[in-house]
């Protein structure tokens, strides 16, 4: 049976070069609506809650669902290509991601539009890492650098243009035109993939585990679920928080026990064998960290003990954004031509002296500080996580790339929701000290901090002074990675 999946995940399908560009423009923009809708809906929470009834509550559930939904599908990516091909699966998942993206837009009640979040989440959640791994069989892997960067760039777009358009959206009509404008975009997706691929991919009746897919999913959704609403709560003192960790440890040591006794069909563990891949994912899950914690905290910072409004905190974020696409591209070229632990070791670097640059963050000078350590931190973070993703990917078998894609996606998303997490929990335990080390709590005279505001910039300032510790400790793990991959055959599977 493994060699005939691996047969059927390795076939391959020449295409020219219009309907590999096609093909591409389709992935791409795939990937971009699906990093869009995670950020998209968050302006138009408040009149959401308002319409459907449930307030902070729902709109919690509205993004949580959403993540969960995708965390738990992204590692079932491998087997389901195997068992429907690249072009039918691509193309279903979109049409999921659509169809419940427009039942999003006409839902009338609080559990309809949480429902409709999981489905468009299941349907998101394959879309990501398919969409990497078709790309790197649509071209030679000396190719793959560089056609990574071009699609990490475009998925950087939708979080950084989805809340403008989002606003934009909702202020001209409603919250409920924020999904809806997902219908075009999918049906462009849909006609570039079936224009560019005529002929489906091969496919084979690989062994579906109802039991283990079961496990697999419950503890990755509730791991998911978990970090997304521990946030600022003490795990020790929530029952619901205790209770999730259990299962977790549960479900997943039966998967690891199903997975030895009877192998499990849709999770590859095999993929991990591969030292590029296994130590690119463990890398990718601390930078996703540090960089989603950034993004996180900045605008906290700037909205809470330094007093500035949502607009000057919400365009602090901007020139990171920018700063993250351009370092993508150029990292794709530069990648071809410089030793790629050189590159590691310069990302490493502007990361460490970013983030010490936001922990010295102190009036009057304190905006200056954050925009320049922040992009700075982003130009690193840019490099190291184009980087990684090509390294990662570089000595794998093209029948592993779509296994490995998924446990990829899903590692960088749960990075990100840890790194929150973590680090909100030390910000509360720190704000607590610093405040219970000051003599006395007396008001802030004039233009000066008040003491629970000091207090809480110092917290923020160890947060990213441990961050960038942390950031330099990757440093020595570069000498993981192997100078020279490889040289496996190229087979490209579309």
């Amino acid at each position: 049976m493994e060699r005939e999946e691996t047969a059927a995940s390795a076939t391959a399908l020449p295409l020219d070069r219009t309907s590999r560009r096609v093909a591409t423009l389709a992935l791409m923009l795939a990937s971009a609506m699906q990093a869009a809708d995670a950020t998209i809906a968050n302006v138009a929470l408040p009149q959401l809650e308002r319409d459907l009834g449930g307030g902070v509550v729902l709109g919690a559930w509205v993004v949580t669902s959403y993540l969960c939904a995708t965390a738990v599908v992204a590692p079932l990516t491998g087997w389901l290509r195997r068992r429907f091909g690249a072009r039918d699966l691509f193309i279903g998942a979109v049409v999921a991601f659509v169809a419940a993206s427009l039942l999003c837009s006409l839902a009338t009640s609080s559990p309809a539009i949480i429902l409709f979040r999981v489905l468009q989440g299941a349907g998101g959640g394959v879309i990501h890492p398919l969409a990497q791994a078709i790309l790197l069989d649509l071209y030679p892997r000396e190719q793959h650098g560089r056609m990574l960067a071009y699609w990490g760039a475009t998925v950087m777009l939708g979080p950084i243009l989805g809340p403008a358009f989002g606003g934009i959206i909702t202020d001209l009509a409603s919250w409920r035109w924020v999904f809806a404008i997902n219908l075009p975009l999918g049906a462009a997706a849909i006609w570039g993939m079936r224009r560019a691929l005529s002929n489906p991919e091969p496919t084979v009746r690989a062994p579906f585990d109802l039991l283990g897919v079961l496990l697999l999913s419950i503890g990755v959704g509730t791991l998911q679920l978990g970090l997304s609403r521990g946030v600022g709560q003490s795990w020790l003192e929530s029952p619901e928080l205790i209770a999730e960790s259990v299962i977790v440890v549960i479900a997943f040591a039966s998967v690891v026990l199903r997975t030895q006794r009877t192998g499990f069909a849709a999770f590859r563990l095999a993929v991990f064998r591969d030292i590029n891949f296994a130590a690119g994912v463990g890398y990718n899950f601390i930078s996703s960290a540090l960089l989603f914690v950034t993004i996180v905290f900045i605008p906290a910072v700037c909205q809470g003990p330094l007093g500035y409004n949502a607009t000057v905190a919400g365009m602090t974020i901007v020139p990171r954004g920018i700063a993250t696409m351009l370092m993508m591209l150029l990292i794709g070229k530069l990648i071809e031509i410089i030793d790629f632990r050189i590159l590691l070791a310069c990302g490493i670097m502007l990361t460490v002296v970013g983030l010490l640059m936001l922990s010295a963050a102190r009036p009057p000078d304190a905006l200056a500080w954050l925009v320049i350590g922040s992009t700075l931190q982003s130009v690193g973070g840019g490099g190291l996580l184009t980087c990684f993703s090509t390294i990662s990917f570089s000595t794998l078998q093209p029948a592993m790339r779509t296994d490995a894609s998924g446990v990829y996606s899903l590692l960088r998303q749960l990075g990100c929701a840890s790194g929150v997490a973590l680090m909100t929990a030390v910000l509360r335990l720190k704000t607590n000290d610093y405040l219970l080390a000051m003599p006395e709590r007396l008001p802030a005279p004039g233009g000066a901090l008040s003491p629970e505001n000091l207090a809480a910039l110092n917290a923020y300032g160890a947060c990213f002074q441990g961050m960038a510790v942390v950031a330099l400790f990757m440093l020595p793990g570069i000498w993981l990675f192997r100078v020279r991959p490889v040289r496996l055959p190229v087979i490209d599977s579309i």
